[in-house]
């Protein structure tokens, strides 16, 4: 290595920002911390910060500044450049720094440090023995977690994974009082482990969950909608602090094996404690599905692809009655738009046979027109994704935009579209950033039902999986 090379590494520091992966309780909304961390040429952590989601980029070149100055190793020593992954990051660095050169590139040095941490706090608060994981909290009393101990006992006594043919027949939920909104609501256990039901807040989120769940792809950890989980355990599963809490307080348990456990995944699967209101609308829930049990003749038929059932129930909860509708309907619905264009759009989709091609195009091209003078084009060099999308639609799925959902949008981006358009892997970014603006303007100006689902699926690291299916494809031609 020459003396120039070697004084160059010798005077760059790394920057890293991420999340926590454990989350903070009781001060408002849950959330995962993040941190904020500079390391040195020999991988010595040189300064760190912690805070909310969001606010640390602000202060980061204050932090850098501080850390130059009083630096958790050696004395005080500048950088001549700093290297960060985050475009964010390195753009408040630049305005808030003078006489550091600022690079975005990857930091892959700074992987082990974030690995290493994720290993340590694996699992977030929910069960982590130097905790000791409680029911109780400011906003979850005894009496609360008691009520919903006992709605739970209930519901495990009404064994619905025996009645519920499959963990895809899932039930549409709203209980306005509680802000839960034609929620999907997935009971398992149908193979007599995992006993208990998820709740995803929206259909197409459940439809995401489960393509993404039943993926052979594992290089990388999945990203899932959030949801929540009760699940019921046996005694001997449960930490030591919650089995003496449970026998403190008298909480009722349906048996050995049904002790409740409810917890909330977010996209990394990372878990937490429920929240107060969590705990009410799994008591809720519990109270209401056990009474739709009743009902199984029916509900088999409209699992079957006959009428969906729908009940409106009054239910005796701890925070006194509580209206809840519960829908059972085979496959997913996706609500008709309001405005005219989509609406006319979803009314073609409806059939799932082959569409009106003519009648279908004068509305995309409608459709088209608009999204092109919208601010979410604006920053497009061409449009195009949008007519190849929309065409394998119609001919593979007898959809139209309006109707299109999360998983099938899924297979023509990543499967369809490698396998039949001639495109260049390096067009892969361009792709996703159309289709990105394209449900983001079709969120905005008519609240699509599924377009944040669809957004999911082209989010993250969608492009680098759409350039390697292009890569592949291209390799087989």
């Amino acid at each position: 290595m020459s003396n120039a090379k070697k004084q160059r590494s010798e005077v760059e520091w790394l920057g890293g920002l991420g999340s926590i992966p454990s989350y903070v309780m009781g001060e408002g909304e849950p959330y995962r911390p993040e941190t904020l961390f500079w390391m040195g040429p020999s991988g010595a952590i040189l300064g760190h910060a912690m805070g909310k989601p969001g606010e640390l980029v602000g202060l980061a070149a204050q932090h850098l500044r501080e850390t130059i100055a009083n630096p958790n190793v050696g004395s005080s020593h500048a950088p001549q450049r700093v290297r960060v992954a985050s475009p964010e990051l390195a753009e408040a660095l630049r305005a808030g720094l003078d006489g550091v050169e600022v690079v975005c590139a990857p930091t892959p040095e700074i992987d082990p440090v974030f690995a290493a941490m994720r290993e340590g706090l694996s699992g977030g608060l929910a069960k982590r023995p130097e905790i000791e994981p409680t029911w109780l909290s400011e906003e979850t009393g005894p009496e609360i977690v008691g009520a919903f101990f006992r709605a739970a006992a209930a519901l495990f006594r009404a064994k619905p994974w025996k009645i519920v043919p499959d963990s895809a027949d899932a039930i549409a939920v709203t209980i306005e009082s509680l802000g839960v909104r034609d929620a999907a609501l997935s009971v398992i256990g149908q193979l007599g482990e995992s006993m208990g039901f998820i709740l995803f807040a929206s259909f197409e989120d459940f439809e995401v969950f489960r393509d993404t769940a039943s993926s052979k792809e594992r290089d990388e950890a999945p990203r899932m909608p959030r949801h929540f989980v009760l699940q019921f355990e046996r005694k001997t599963e449960q930490p030591a602090s919650l089995q003496r809490e449970i026998a403190a307080h008298r909480w009722e348990v349906a048996g050995a094996a049904a002790y409740p456990w409810l917890f909330i995944n977010d996209e990394e699967l990372i878990a937490r404690p429920a929240t107060g209101r969590e705990v009410a609308i799994a008591e809720v829930i519990s109270l209401a599905l056990r009474a739709l049990l009743a009902e199984k003749r029916a509900l088999l038929a409209a699992w079957d692809g006959g009428p969906p059932v729908e009940r409106k129930l009054l239910v005796r909860a701890h925070a006194g009655a509580v209206e809840v509708t519960l829908r059972a309907l085979f496959g997913q619905q996706v609500a008709r738009p309001q405005s005219d264009l989509m609406a006319s759009l979803f009314d073609l989709g409806q059939g799932g046979d082959a569409i009106d091609e003519r009648a279908r195009r004068e509305l995309e091209e409608a459709l088209i027109t608009k999204f092109a003078d919208s601010p979410e084009a604006g920053a497009l060099a061409h449009l195009g994704a949008c007519d190849f999308l929309m065409d394998f639609a119609a001919h593979y799925f007898g959809a139209t935009i309006a109707t299109l959902g999360a998983r099938d949008l899924r297979e023509i981006v990543f499967e369809i579209v490698p396998r039949k358009v001639t495109l260049e892997p390096a067009q892969a970014s361009s792709i996703i950033d159309e289709l990105r603006a394209l449900y983001s303007f079709l969120k905005r100006e008519f609240g699509l039902q599924q377009a944040d689902a669809c957004l999911r699926v082209l989010g993250g690291d969608a492009a680098k999986k759409l350039e390697a299916a292009l890569s592949d494809s291209k390799k087989s031609r």
